[in-house]
């Protein structure tokens, strides 16, 4: 929605559903939107014309590597696609002319057209940059019969040579020569193939998925992935939304002018879940002090007598502290309580029990041993633990 001025904050995760791709250098990127340094592979130009081969039942890219016993960075892909509302101007790109065109206000897109994309045999096609380069809602790969109408060859046959629509080039095939492709003709594949002298391509782009071990565009080192989570999202949206409302202000200058768009997104259940896989034993969360639904929980053996005064006392002097408490006054056996207290996850346990007063126990969460504390010095202590965590976890 923002384009290249979108930004995510992710946060690694061995379950996350993002693939992330890093490096040492401190490039971070999701697999959406990574770019990586482009590979020159070794060929050399040829002057040959092009040769038609007959290939029958050879598909894939895999069938063509054993059938012309040559690597598959040696042929070049096409795939045809479906594009959905691209509002990229078309006007004179190659057969495009009858392509239906919508206006609404200020913008105008092609509900439908179709692009034939072009990547290096051994690289995958990343859908999400091509729709952003053709400023589409979607991109889809297209049926059986759209590509016959497209290309005049079914799928495994696909070539750039006769396409009837734009020809999008991933960076990955400039630099290539004397390559393999689809002839356009079922059963047919072609050899001797040079980018530039044998087609002509609309759009040459960077839409290829960055993968491990591809070479790093800051400093050259090699990519290693992770999986993640988004957690937010900004986007600097523009004037695009701002324009077609009729938004407008006034500036220092008493003059109407429209402003700049952006917005953000916080996930907070997904900050929920990361904070908790981060966070946790076996027994259950381990909230940090600064997100954690109570700091601090009141755990009286008995709710009744001396140990309910002491433990009331207590949460009255928390409270007045500002300290966000809770007092587990539940008719349960102490075990139960405990269990609880740890499997929800409270920073700081306070155990009120007959035989520690005038002492009670305070366990932190995150610590294997419990201290005895005065009753009367408690609140204050407990106070000054929760407000040491605070100041380390703010920086």
């Amino acid at each position: 929605m923002g384009g290249s001025g979108s930004e995510e904050f992710m946060v690694e995760s061995p379950i996350g559903d993002d693939t992330l791709i890093l490096c040492d250098c401190g490039y971070a990127a999701n697999v959406e939107k990574a770019a990586c340094k482009e590979d020159t592979p070794e060929m050399t130009k040829t002057d040959a014309a092009i040769e038609e081969v007959a290939t029958p039942n050879v598909f894939s890219i895999e069938d063509m590597e054993k059938f012309f016993g040559t690597s598959s960075k040696n042929f070049i892909k096409a795939l045809v696609y479906r594009v959905i509302n691209n509002s990229l101007d078309l006007s004179k790109a190659p057969h495009c002319e009858n392509l239906k065109v919508v206006k609404e206000d200020k913008f105008t897109f092609y509900p439908v057209s179709y692009a034939c994309v072009l990547i290096r045999g051994d690289l995958e096609v990343n859908e999400a940059k091509l729709a952003g380069l053709l400023k589409a809602s979607e991109v889809v790969l297209a049926d059986d019969e759209e590509i016959m109408m497209i290309a005049g060859a079914p799928h495994g046959f696909v070539g750039p040579v006769n396409v009837k629509c734009p020809i999008i080039q991933d960076l990955s095939v400039n630099n290539m020569h004397d390559a393999f492709a689809g002839a356009g003709k079922e059963g047919f594949h072609i050899k001797h193939v040079e980018p530039g002298r044998d087609y002509t391509a609309y759009l040459n782009a960077d839409v290829r998925t960055v993968k491990e071990g591809d070479t790093c565009p800051l400093c050259g080192g090699k990519f290693h992935t992770s999986k993640g989570n988004e957690l937010g999202h900004i986007f600097k949206l523009g004037k695009k939304y701002t324009e077609s409302m009729g938004v407008t202000y006034l500036d220092k200058n008493g003059k109407a002018a429209v402003p700049t768009m952006g917005c953000y997104g916080i996930g907070v259940d997904r900050v929920l879940a990361s904070i908790i896989e981060c966070f946790h034993d076996d027994n259950g969360i381990m909230w940090p002090m600064s997100v954690a639904p109570y700091t601090v929980a009141i755990v009286p053996i008995k709710y009744k007598d001396a140990m309910k005064d002491a433990a009331d006392k207590l949460y009255a002097d928390l409270k007045a502290a500002g300290v966000e408490v809770v007092l587990d006054d539940r008719d349960e056996r102490p075990g139960v309580k405990f269990a609880d207290a740890d499997l929800i996850g409270y920073p700081v346990r306070v155990t009120v029990g007959d035989k520690n007063l005038p002492n009670v126990e305070i366990k932190m969460r995150n610590q294997a041993d419990p201290v005895l504390v005065p009753l009367e010095e408690a609140g204050s202590k407990i106070a000054g633990m929760v407000k040491a965590e605070l100041d380390k976890l703010n920086g």
